[in-house]
């Protein structure tokens, strides 16, 4: 049972981190429009400081995930 609690919060966790990605990956390219969308919260270079930030907590989580859907935790 704790298993898979730990499962679900890490797969939220990383669902959370992707869409952060993906705001900010916009927020590099296209700066006017998320700019908008948050109501001036986020601009070109606060993106591009998260964007670059978050690599490490993503790749970690990303690897958390793969390992426990893979099995290797299995008993």
């Amino acid at each position: 049972m704790v298993r898979f609690t730990y499962r679900k919060l890490i797969s939220w966790t990383l669902l959370a981190f992707t869409l952060l990605f993906l705001i900010n990956g916009f927020g590099i390219t296209k700066p006017w429009l998320v700019r908008s969308l948050t109501f001036g919260l986020l601009d070109r270079a606060l993106s591009q400081q998260i964007h670059f930030h978050l690599w490490g907590p993503f790749l970690i989580v990303l690897v958390l995930h793969i390992s426990y859907s893979s099995g290797i935790f299995r008993r």
